[in-house]
């Protein structure tokens, strides 16, 4: 089945969004994961991630889970790279930096915010596990999301 999802349809991702059958009539681009330059799959990985987000915070109930993806420069450099994360743990973390303003002796626990919100992982999870369980079309848009990133690996060695 895996290799199978090598040779995706990315069209067919937009379903994802709908959550429903689409007609075959509808016009598909087949694209082969394993054909796709470091920059296309950089380009597929944004917009698959962009669908599998857009239909998980529809569906979370729950806006403080709601995943959402910004261009940041991380800590030691000047480059920004897309970091996608939820909206609990940028709070978390926000909260340490906060601390850490205060209390200079936190700075190893700054990036380090698991144990801050295992609530909320524990019910993103669940989500993550209902919806998965539901639409089909959900866990398939993971599975290529995991090639995508795999196809990048093996473009960087």
């Amino acid at each position: 089945m895996r290799n199978q999802l090598k040779a995706i349809s990315i069209l067919s991702l937009t379903t994802l969004s709908m959550g429903a059958n689409t007609s075959a009539s509808a016009a598909e681009e087949a694209i082969v994961i394993d054909e796709l330059s470091r920059s296309e799959v950089r380009e597929q990985i944004i917009r698959v991630e962009n669908d599998i987000y857009s239909f998980y915070n529809e569906r979370n109930g729950n806006a403080e889970l709601d995943i959402e993806c910004d261009e940041i420069a991380l800590t030691g450099t000047r480059l920004p790279q897309r970091v996608c994360e939820p909206l609990f743990w940028t709070k978390a973390r926000n909260r340490r930096v906060a601390t850490f303003v205060y209390d200079w002796t936190t700075v190893a626990e700054l990036e380090d915010v698991g144990d801050d919100v295992i609530q909320e992982t524990e019910e993103m999870n669940k989500v993550y596990a209902d919806l998965i369980a539901k639409y089909p079309s959900f866990a398939e848009a993971l599975l290529i999301l995991e090639d995508l990133k795999a196809r990048l690996e093996e473009l960087r060695n």
